[in-house]
């Protein structure tokens, strides 16, 4: 009975080493195909997979450049799992190694990642979180095939250092955006002689931020309303084909525009204005988004509600900004 219990225990312990072995397989090809996917649809329509404008945001603060990041993982996973592949083949206590090795470094470098994301500048990508819940099942996946969970503890422990080390870095938005007040960071400025003093409107958006669009769409359908008063539109955007657009509304004469529905027409135009980009807008757009790490602002869009010189309101998200503008009836109520 025991040599039984014995040999049953082997060949459960063997099929579920297969099956982890096969899994493993799939999870490496489909986190390269994912990260393959995303690059294809930034080629062909200039634009992530990730529906967060966190991932534009985060994609800012990487030396080699948001797609570049993208392109790395993918090469990444495709030569982890051609090494994987090559080692359960012809089982060289090497090539296990190097697996080893790779697993961990990608281990270390996502937490970094993850840990400045988090914890300092505060914008978790979509994108970024999917592929480290990748990498914590790959690691998994890998202890299992190779019977040592060890691996998986040694994998969670580099994680965690490099999140810590991550999260110890400071952005250099603190030392230049503290420097910054609002009306410093003005990229789009909208005002006529009969406008009310006070307050005055604030308003930190994207140009692929559906909310965004929500509020400017709310704000263009009301009539002369909201143009009762003062108006500093900053988009945050960085991009070429993006600075071309905001360029291009800042040649606008706006002053007897409706400056809301203006912005969202160029917002959807398809073609790119053919416009030169002043030398001096990727910095003032780059001292607004200074400006709005420094002051802890979690995302688009934010209107800041500037009541007095020195009092101001922070508006978070397309719902309170909406919300205050019904109650404050610079839009109407709908029915």
């Amino acid at each position: 009975m025991t040599k039984k219990k014995k040999k049953s225990s082997v060949q459960e312990d063997i099929q579920a080493r297969a099956w982890s072995a096969i899994v493993l397989h799939a999870a490496l090809i489909l986190a390269a195909l994912g990260l393959a996917l995303d690059l294809i649809v930034r080629g062909t329509m200039g634009v992530s997979i990730c529906p967060t404008e966190a991932c534009r945001i985060v994609g800012e603060y990487v030396r080699i450049g948001e797609s570049n990041l993208v392109l790395m993982g993918f090469i990444f996973f495709l030569i982890l799992w051609l090494v994987y592949f090559f080692s359960r083949r012809y089982n060289r206590s090497w090539m296990w190694g190097l697996c080893t090795i790779m697993l961990l470094g990608a281990m270390s470098f996502d937490g970094c990642l993850m840990g400045f994301q988090f914890l300092v500048i505060m914008e978790p990508c979509l994108l970024c979180i999917i592929v480290a819940c990748s990498l914590f099942a790959i690691l998994a996946l890998f202890a299992l095939v190779r019977k040592k969970a060890f691996l998986f503890i040694l994998g969670l422990s580099v994680w965690l250092a490099g999140g810590a080390a991550g999260g110890m870095l400071q952005p250099p938005a603190a030392s230049v955006g503290d420097r910054s007040g609002l009306e410093d960071v003005g990229v789009i400025r909208w005002t006529h002689p009969d406008t009310q003093e006070w307050p005055r409107f604030h308003f930190f958006f994207s140009l692929h931020c559906p909310h965004c669009t929500e509020i400017l769409l709310r704000l263009a359908q009301e009539g002369p309303g909201p143009m009762n008063y003062s108006w500093n539109f900053i988009p945050l955007d960085l991009e070429s084909d993006d600075l071309k657009k905001i360029a291009a509304l800042k040649e606008m004469d706006l002053s007897s525009e409706n400056p809301f529905y203006k912005i969202l027409l160029m917002e959807q135009q398809r073609d790119i204005p053919q416009v030169e980009i002043p030398g001096n807008l990727p910095e003032k757009i780059q001292q607004a988004r200074f400006y709005f790490q420094s002051r802890g602002f979690r995302g688009v869009p934010t209107t800041v509600v500037q009541k007095s010189p020195d009092e101001k309101l922070i508006l978070a998200g397309a719902a309170e900004a909406l919300d205050y503008f019904r109650d404050r009836n610079i839009i109407s109520t709908p029915h």
